[in-house]
């Protein structure tokens, strides 16, 4: 069988700081299949990826190419050898042709350096035949649907000598429709020789394509095995594991008070569709799901980022129209972003100007002055509610520790005294103490009357932490569950449908 092996992986670990992103892993994929690449958010997959196509080095291991050594230390050297990825965020430039997109950096020119765009033009609708597909080689890629926009950069991967071609989520965005024509034409791809591995969340949609399933869990391989011989029930347990639950909170939501009602809400752009649910006074409701689900689409249509197309969102029995996020902040409502680093922090700015950018106008006087006496009462009651370690009030930001820097986002909130606190990911790249603190906080505001939306990509901390949980998938509310009653199976079970 070895002779039949196109990449082997052999012990391949990689570590990013603090985190093993890959922990000895091994496995191999064969020449001509289609094989899948499952695990958890975290469990190491575009670690892998990303390994294979030269954006990053391994620490330790092998990679064997064809039974030989394979050293790819750029994506262009990963091209060289045939490995091309479609990734998940498809890198098309959407002002450019189809042609000009499956061509960029590998222009045909005359003698004289410039493009024959008639023989790339043509070239392009024979790449697309060969997949079964027509496409107008000159149509802009940023009209196309999203369906075609998958399939320019399928060609584009294949305008060359792809003989692996590595796809990260490629069905997330596409209609049922849709992924029947990408599946014809990688089963098409298959025929012809190409070998594919797809890293998906969708297991029933892995059962249908693949030829055998690799699992990983907390960045170690749990097992490689036949799709014929799988089932789902096997895959999700394989990918979770033998976790303990964690022991259920005292709930301390009152059932009878609906503080937000959200009924029909659909965003068409986000691929938000028919979201309905209900939050209680004093509730911690968990919103649980894979990359790609809706969740962070849901909280910031909440927060008035985005307008939705139709539905009606209620509070405290009103109906609210939100078409910003200060309207959203006037309302009481209060969004913690999961992107910290992009969108949180203001980097060069201080701990008392970041804690206090929410209510800026409640700190100055007349004429606009700031009001340093309300700035440092502010703060200093920011610093002692939530421990934060700084040295003091005008310490710059960016040399708090990443706990620290989340503490002083969550006192933004606080200072705002929203009715309804979104948080998105708060515990997300901070050390066990730091979680145990946040969460303590949270708690703590719950008991004081706020009501929280949490998401987290961390089942057991959401179980942990919420009186009910919401189950989202490709863009709707799929189920919900008493965390009490909760199991990771379940959830997993729902989070993965399609």
């Amino acid at each position: 069988m070895a002779e039949n092996i196109l990449i082997s992986y052999q012990s391949i670990s990689k570590r990013f700081g603090g985190v093993q992103a890959l922990d000895d892993v091994s496995f191999s994929i064969r020449k001509g299949e289609i094989h899948g690449l499952i695990g958890e958010n975290g469990a190491g997959k575009s670690t892998l990826i990303k390994i294979t196509g030269g954006i990053y080095r391994r620490d330790q291991g092998q990679i064997l190419w064809d039974g030989r050594p394979l050293e790819v230390n750029s994506p262009l050297e990963a091209e060289r050898h045939g490995i091309s990825i479609v990734h998940q965020e498809i890198p098309l430039c959407g002002n450019l042709t189809v042609a000009q997109n499956v061509f960029l950096g590998r222009l045909i020119t005359n003698r004289f350096g410039q493009p024959k765009w008639d023989e790339m033009e043509e070239r392009t609708v024979e790449l697309f035949r060969q997949i079964g597909q027509s496409i107008d080689p000159r149509a802009r890629v940023g009209e196309l649907s999203v369906a075609l926009k998958q399939l320019t950069a399928i060609v584009q991967a294949l305008n060359g000598t792809a003989k692996f071609l590595i796809m990260d989520e490629p069905t997330s965005a596409l209609t049922p429709g849709e992924v029947e024509t990408l599946f014809e034409v990688l089963r098409r791809l298959k025929n012809e020789g190409t070998t594919i591995m797809i890293v998906s969340h969708i297991l029933s949609e892995m059962m249908e394509i693949t030829d055998r399933v690799t699992v990983l869990r907390n960045g170690r391989h749990v097992g490689t095995l036949d799709t014929k011989d799988a089932t789902i029930e096997g895959l999700v347990h394989m990918m979770v594991g033998d976790v303990p639950l964690p022991t259920p909170k005292e709930s301390t939501a009152v059932r009878g008070e609906v503080v937000l009602k959200v009924r029909g809400l659909s965003q068409n752009r986000l691929r938000l569709k028919d979201i309905n649910f209900d939050l209680y006074r004093q509730e911690i409701l968990g919103l649980a799901g894979i990359q790609g689900a809706g969740r962070t689409e849901l909280a910031t249509t909440l927060f008035g980022v985005h307008q939705p197309d139709s539905g009606t969102i209620e509070l405290e029995g009103r109906e609210i129209k939100i078409k910003n996020p200060r309207q959203a902040i006037e309302h009481g409502i209060g969004y913690l972003t999961e992107d910290r680093r992009n969108l949180g922090v203001f980097w060069d700015m201080s701990v008392w100007q970041n804690a206090g950018a929410a209510i800026i106008d409640e700190l100055t006087s007349y004429g606009n002055v700031l009001d340093n006496k309300r700035i440092e009462e502010m703060a200093a009651k920011s610093i002692s509610d939530l421990q934060i370690k700084t040295s003091g009030l005008s310490q710059t930001i960016r040399y708090l520790s990443g706990g620290n820097q989340q503490k002083v986002l969550l006192a933004r909130w606080l200072n705002v005294k929203p009715k309804i606190l979104i948080l998105d990911e708060p515990t997300r790249g901070v050390d066990v103490g730091a979680k145990a603190e946040i969460r303590k906080v949270i708690q703590e505001l719950v008991d004081q009357g706020i009501s929280v939306i949490v998401i987290s990509s961390d089942l057991e901390e959401l179980l942990a932490m919420s009186d009910r949980v919401l189950v989202m998938a490709n863009g709707s509310i799929k189920g919900e569950f008493l965390a009490r009653e909760a199991t990771f199976d379940k959830i997993m079970a729902l989070a993965v449908q399609k």
